[in-house]
C-alpha cells in the first residue's frame, strides 16, 4: 500500500447511485486492474457525497451483486445476471463476467449480439420499420398495422442491360394495389437464410413488447422486359427477392 493509498480509511463509506453501503478497503481494491481498485488506489480523486461517502455513479441494486462477488466469489441469481454484467464490464470485474457469460441467458444474448453484427444495415432497418408503422398509424387507425420487407442473402446479377438494380422491390397482394416494400436489408456475408433473418427481426421486436406475427409473401414481382434490338435470348427478368410481411398486432397483449 502506498502513502498516498494510506488517506483512504480500512473501512469504507459508500454511496452508489443514491444505496449506502460499507465495505473494506481490501474487499474494493483485491481484484487488481479493475475500475473500483484504480478508484481506491490513492491515484485517483474520489467524489464524496454531503455525508462524506464516496461516491459511485452506478446502479446501487446491481452493485449489491458486484460487491457479494468481490467479498465471496458469489454469483448473482439467474433474473439478474444481464444487469449484473453490465456493471461488470463497466468495473473491469473479467473474471466475474467470464463467469456470467456462461449463464444461458447471456450465453444466448452474445450468441445473438454477434449474428446480428453480421448483418451490415441490421440496427438500421429495425429503427426503419419503426419509423415505417410509427407513420402509418398516423394515416390509418386499425386494430393491426402490416410492413412490407424485402430481404436478400446476395445481390442479384442481372442479366438484362436495362435491369433497374436500384428498383424499390413490391408485392402485389390479391384484390389489392401492388404495395412497395417499406425497408429492405441486404446483402450479407453469412451463410444464413432470409427466413432466419426474418426470424431474428421478429424475436427483437417482441423483445421490445411489441405483439407481431410474420409471414412469406413470395417474390418481389419486379420485371423488366428486354429493350428492342438488344442481343440475347432473354426476353424478361424478374426479381428474385423475397418479400416478407410484419404485422403489428395492436389488440393483442
Amino acid at each position: 500500500m502506498t502513502e498516498e493509498s494510506e488517506k483512504f480509511p480500512s473501512v469504507i463509506e459508500l454511496n452508489v447511485g443514491g444505496r449506502h453501503f460499507t465495505t473494506s478497503l481490501l474487499t474494493l481494491t483485491k481484484s487488481e486492474g479493475t475500475m473500483l481498485a484504480a478508484m481506491f488506489s490513492g491515484n485517483y480523486d474520489v467524489k464524496k457525497d454531503k455525508n462524506g461517502r464516496y461516491f459511485i455513479d452506478a446502479d446501487g441494486d446491481t452493485f449489491a451483486y458486484v460487491l457479494n462477488y468481490l467479498r465471496y466469489g458469489e454469483l448473482p441469481p439467474a433474473p439478474q445476471v444481464q444487469s449484473v454484467y453490465r456493471d461488470a464490464v463497466y468495473f473491469g470485474l473479467h473474471g466475474l463476467t467470464e463467469e456470467l457469460e456462461r449463464y444461458p441467458s447471456m450465453l444466448s444474448k452474445i450468441q445473438r449480439d454477434a449474428y446480428r453484427t453480421q448483418l451490415s444495415g441490421y440496427q438500421d432497418v429495425l429503427v426503419k420499420i419503426l419509423d415505417a408503422v410509427t407513420d402509418s398509424n398516423k394515416k390509418v387507425v386499425d386494430t393491426s398495422s402490416e410492413i412490407y420487407i424485402a430481404l436478400f442473402a446476395k445481390q442479384k446479377k442481372t442479366k438484362l442491360p436495362n435491369f433497374d438494380k436500384n428498383h424499390v422491390c413490391s408485392y402485389k397482394p390479391k384484390n389489392k394495389e401492388n404495395r412497395p416494400a417499406d425497408v429492405s436489408l441486404g446483402p450479407w456475408n453469412i451463410p444464413t437464410p432470409e427466413k432466419d433473418v426474418m426470424n431474428c427481426i421478429t424475436f427483437d421486436l417482441k423483445e421490445r413488447g411489441f405483439v407481431v406475427t410474420h409471414e412469406s409473401l413470395g417474390q418481389c414481382n419486379y420485371m423488366c422486359e428486354k429493350l428492342p434490338g438488344t442481343p440475347g435470348q432473354l426476353l424478361v427478368e424478374n426479381c428474385c427477392y423475397p418479400m416478407f410481411q410484419i404485422t403489428f398486432h395492436w389488440w393483442k397483449m
